[in-house]
Order: structure tokens, then sequence, then C-alpha cells
């Protein structure tokens, strides 16, 4: 179990003054110091530090949640939902049916409790701060104290001291303008004290911390008994129908895909009824055995799918959270949004030879075609036969019909290329 060392914040604000014998001076109360919680890590201004959930050590432990499997739940009795999850009840539900399974109101009665991002997310708190030594605000005090009130630098000390010796310190200062304040007696002086207080923070960073220790030990400790919100939205529709290329093509024209002139896309004027269905559809599929497809739906038509109703409720959140670098992908004019979708196939364990066939026809519609004039208008033969997978990424494409099986590893290569043909041949890819 990590321990943390607390966060303390040192805040001083030189703009609680009064205004005494034409001389400014800085009020008692205006030197606040207290606990933010339990310091995690810091770092600079990139998206990984604003994203709390990207946090290198948060990261770890929710990569220490593992997946489990129907056979798991056959042998509990219990579940427990965390709050903010992007799951139904009717699907919880239905997993309390098939396995006989309980809700509980207390987390450690539970065999299991289903947690989410969003719930990770919320226990944390990320700020902008700069770091501090407590001994630098000291010797600014030392320094200004005729810029104070009486009894506050007496105040500042009691303050400082009650910051541990170990604790990770903060601090952040309020802006002071002279604007304000002109033909004051001391406001060069008051001034500098000011903008030497401000220099105290260095090392301004995102600052990442957990208000609640008792949740981080909580999380921690039982860390064996969490499971995801995507995974059991998966097991959940383990029994449900698994999509066909008839389906999926069902579904693409009922999210208004259509072949134009300038490429392959969706309608402006869609059918709400028909896309809501399709949603529908979506969320309640075999999400794991039909991950090929929903991948090519959410990559190429999730703009279309967020006009539906359905696309923000709770049902379908959590399908879109297991294909969410698939909905993040966009710049469908160049070619490497199609390189990182191959590799996310793959990595998925989801790349097909109908897959790499959709990716192939519509970088054709798409790039070739639209963005670079490669038609049947011109001089060239090239058409989407033309694209080819290269042979170490080629070999990565799964087998429809067999698992766990990829062509480099088919014993027979010539009857599946005969099979491939076949299931090809009559595969219009501008559907």
């Amino acid at each position: 179990m990590t321990d943390l060392k607390q966060l303390w914040l040192i805040d001083i604000d030189p703009n609680k003054l009064e205004k005494t014998n034409n001389a400014l001076i800085m009020q008692n109360g205006s030197v606040k110091v207290k606990q933010l919680g339990h310091y995690i890590e810091s770092g600079d201004n990139s998206g990984r530090y604003r994203n709390k959930t990207n946090n290198t050590k948060i990261k770890e432990i929710m990569n220490g949640i593992e997946t489990i499997t129907s056979d798991d739940l056959k042998n509990a009795d219990s579940l427990f939902r965390f709050p903010r999850l992007s799951l139904s009840r009717d699907k919880v539900k239905i997993l309390q049916e098939k396995f006989d399974l309980k809700l509980k109101r207390d987390f450690h009665q539970a065999d299991y409790g289903i947690v989410s991002e969003k719930y990770f997310d919320g226990l944390f708190v990320t700020r902008w701060l700069a770091s501090a030594d407590p001994a630098d605000v000291l010797s600014w005090a030392q320094v200004y104290q005729d810029c104070f009130e009486e009894d506050l630098f007496d105040e500042i000390v009691n303050e400082l001291n009650k910051i541990p010796a170990d604790a990770h310190v903060v601090f952040e200062s309020e802006w002071f303008s002279s604007y304000y304040h002109d033909g004051v007696s001391n406001i060069d002086r008051y001034s500098k004290m000011a903008e030497k207080v401000r220099n105290i923070g260095r090392n301004t960073k995102y600052h990442y911390y957990i208000e609640s220790l008792d949740q981080w030990n909580n999380i921690q400790a039982n860390l064996s008994k969490l499971v995801w919100d995507t995974n059991i939205n998966e097991l959940a529709t383990e029994d449900s129908e698994v999509l066909t290329e008839e389906m999926y093509i069902q579904l693409k024209t009922m999210l208004g895909w259509e072949k134009t002139e300038s490429g392959c896309g969706w309608q402006g004027t869609r059918d709400k009824e028909n896309m809501n269905l399709a949603l529908a559809m979506i969320a309640n599929c075999n999400i794991q055995k039909s991950h090929t497809y929903l991948a090519l739906l959410f990559a190429f038509l999730s703009d279309s799918m967020k006009d539906s109703s359905v696309w923000n409720t709770v049902n379908f959140k959590s399908v879109r959270k297991k294909f969410d670098k698939y909905i993040q992908m966009n710049g469908w004019n160049w070619c490497h949004s199609y390189n990182y979708l191959i590799e996310y196939l793959i990595k998925d364990d989801a790349l097909t030879e109908y897959a790499w066939k959709e990716v192939a026809q519509k970088m054709y519609d798409d790039v070739l075609s639209s963005q670079m004039g490669v038609d049947s208008k011109n001089a060239f033969s090239i058409s989407p036969d033309s694209i080819q997978l290269k042979p170490e990424l080629r070999a990565k494409i799964k087998v429809e019909g067999f698992d766990n099986t990829t062509i480099d590893n088919i014993e027979d290569l010539e009857a599946l290329e005969a099979m491939v043909d076949q299931y090809t041949e009559s595969h219009d890819y501008a559907r």
C-alpha cells in the first residue's frame, strides 16, 4: 500500500489591507495555511496531468483492476455499485438473474464492486500550484514586517508551524495592483513586498491529490474486488446476438451511411427513429464478439450517432467508453487516420479481412479519390484492390470463424485464400 504525504497550501493575499496614516498595511488573516489532502504526484501542463485519470500513480492502481469472466460470477453472491457508473441497471439485473446475485449497500459485504473511470476521476483533485518552502515564506515575512498589521508576523509563524516537516507544500498568492493606491507613502515598499511574495512559489505544475485518505486506502486494500463497468457490460451482453456482416451494413444504412461523389459518409437527413433503434441494437449486442463491426461503426459513424437521443443514455455510455479511442478518431481525409485505425484493430485483436477491405475502401474514396483525384477518370489504374497491407500487418488479420487464429498460423493458406475470395466476391464495399 502506497503511503501518501500530506499536501499543505500556503495562501497569501496582499490585497487584504487597510490604509493607515497614508500607508498600506497588510491585515491579519491575509496569510492562510491549510491541508488540502494527500499528495499523489505533479507534472507540467501536458494533457496527462489535466486529465486526472491519466496520471502515473493512479494508472498503476487502475491497471491493477483485473478483468473477470462469467466463471468468476458463478462463484460470487453479490455486487456493489459505486457511483458514477456508465452501466444501466437493466444490464446489472441481467447478471443478477443469470447468476443469482444480490446488490449490497455496503461494498465490504459484496464480492465485487463495480467502478468506472468517472468514479476514480471524482476521487481526485488537480490544481495548478507552485511548490514552496515554508522557510522562504518566513524569511519574506521577517523582511517585510513593516508592511504588516501588528500581530500578523506572529500569526504567520503560528500558521507555518502547523505544517508537518515531511509534508508536500504548495503556494499561491493573489496579484496586487498599485493602480488604486497612488500617492500612498509606502506604495513602492508595499508593491515590492507583493512582488517578492509571488516569487516565493517555484516550479508551478499541476498538483494531483486526494482529499480522503480513507478512500485511497480502501481502494488499495480491496483492489482485487473491483471490476470495471465496461467489463460488467460485456458480461451482461455475452449471450446477446452477435453482429454479422449483414447487420453491420444494415446499421450503417440506419445511421445514414451512403456513397457520395465526395466519398463515403452520412447523409444530412436521417430518420431519428431508425437511428435510435440502431444505437439500441449496438448497446445490446454481444460487445466482445462484435468488436470488429462496432469499432468500424464508431470510427466512421460516431458523428452521426451523436445526433441520436440514445447517445447519452446510461446503457449506451458503457459501450461508448469501451470504444472511445475509435470515437476520438478524425481526419479521414488523411492517411494517418487509417494507419491508427489498423493499429487499434490489431491491438484489440479485431482486424479481419472484412475490416481491412472496409478501411481500404473508405481510404480510397476519401483520400485517394476525393483528395488526390485518383479515380476512374484519370490515366492511372488504381482501385481499392490495389491497396495492400504490409505482410507483417496482414499476418495479424483474424480469420472469422476460427477462434484465436490469424492468417499466419493457418496451415492451408491456399484454402484460406479461396475461402476469403468466396466470402468477398459478392461484397459491395461502397454499401
